[in-house]
């Protein structure tokens, strides 16, 4: 089956690259300095979030927009998009955090790590799914060597640290510049009204993917603010594991998946369904009856007073639904019009407004339990991924790709 090879091969290389920044984390933890160690934590959430503000979209539009037809260089329209959002960016969250100083050395990690994930949809179009997400996370790979190159020899401090970003943001980028000139994939130059339509519908890929993305994070949003952040990290060790393994291999079916579905490409539906429901029951079956012990040997124990099998159960069950709405996500845009795709942000803002209203009243007139927001997240899962469901099939999203 083709899609369970690009699949699997997508993971592994995913998976590596994701153990490679785990390790890199826990190395720079215990030598860095506590400023410097949250001065790291804060540019690696910054860079992939900015990424994603700066391009608007427009890497999945791409995708979708050129599914059809040949590819088109947009690079001349892309590049001078790039470095104006990337300026604006940093001059904003350089009033909010402190760059040291160092504010030029961030603006051109914001401008390399986002042309390196544009580049990538070329990548995705042609089939190269692992190549691509070896380029998108290969900066974790780079960036865990040169640490562990580095702290041998020298204590790290924050200049340090944004120096070793751009050096791992900048190797996977210039390998990405092979796509710009291959002549036998991209022959001509995307013209001015065709790029508006890609930024056009790239920023409702944007509105869709960001909204999205902040239903799976609510709950790391709230309970640091409703109860402080030692709640917050007792939640991050309850669901650390449960979450990231389900949500790490997701991510990789969608990252295959959603090329495929826009170029049409025949998908065995059956086999999708049952391989990804075996996948689901195989991993919820051994965090059901494990879990503890692997939590408590991977944390040694630090957690286990605030764990029980009804609040792991529950956990869990939050895992298997966000890998199953990552799967609906990508079929609606893949498959969806634009159409379908507007009215598929209309649910996603629904179910955002209901699960805050859920979780201030909870939080202001029930209990001061922070663990009371697990079974709060569930039922927001179970009703948004009902409501997606039933979204896809009456406006015969799938239906429809089949008969093409």
């Amino acid at each position: 089956m083709k899609l369970f090879d690009y699949v699997s091969r997508t993971f592994l290389v995913m998976a590596f690259a994701m153990l490679c920044s785990f390790i890199a984390t826990l190395k720079l933890g215990e030598i860095l300095t506590m400023e410097n160690f949250g001065f790291f934590n804060l540019l690696k959430r910054i860079f992939p979030m900015g990424a994603a503000i700066i391009l608007l979209g427009i890497d999945k539009s791409y995708i979708k927009y050129f599914s059809k037809s040949d590819k088109m260089k947009t690079f001349h329209y892309v590049l001078p998009m790039i470095f104006f959002n990337s300026i604006i960016l940093t001059l904003l969250i350089g009033f909010i955090y402190d760059f040291n100083g160092y504010d030029l050395s961030v603006f051109i990690c914001f401008v390399i790590f986002s042309l390196t994930l544009f580049l990538t949809s070329y990548a995705r179009l042609s089939n190269e799914y692992a190549t691509a997400q070896l380029i998108h996370a290969g900066h974790k790979i780079i960036f865990f060597l040169t640490v562990l190159g580095i702290i041998t020899y020298y204590d790290l401090n924050s200049i340090d640290i944004i120096n070793i970003f751009l050096f791992a943001f900048l190797i996977p980028c210039l390998y990405v510049f092979k796509y710009l000139y291959d002549e036998n994939s991209i022959k001509i130059f995307t013209p001015a009204k065709e790029f508006k339509k890609i930024v056009s519908f790239g920023f409702l890929f944007f509105l869709v993917n960001i909204l999205n993305l902040t239903i799976v994070n609510m709950e790391g949003l709230f309970i640091p603010y409703f109860y402080g952040q030692e709640a917050n990290g007792i939640y991050s060790g309850l669901s650390f594991i449960y979450i990231t393994v389900f949500v790490m291999i997701g991510t990789s079916i969608g990252y295959v998946l959603f090329p495929m579905l826009s170029k049409k490409e025949e998908i065995n539906f059956k086999s999708l369904i049952f391989y990804t429901s075996l996948t689901v029951f195989i991993i919820s079956f051994i965090f059901i009856f494990f879990g503890d012990l692997i939590n408590s040997i991977a944390f040694k124990g630090k957690f286990d007073l605030y764990r029980t099998f009804k609040i792991d159960l529950m956990i869990i069950l939050i895992g298997a639904l966000q890998f199953i709405n990552g799967l609906f996500h990508w079929f609606i845009l893949g498959l969806g019009s634009k159409k379908n795709i507007i009215e598929y942000l209309k649910i996603i803002i629904f179910t955002l407004i209901t699960y805050f209203l859920f979780v201030v009243f909870i939080t202001t007139f029930w209990t001061s339990n922070f663990l009371s927001i697990i079974p709060i997240v569930l039922i927001a899962w179970v009703v948004k991924v009902s409501i997606t469901l039933y979204f896809i099939f009456k406006n015969d999203i799938i239906s429809n790709y089949l008969k093409y």
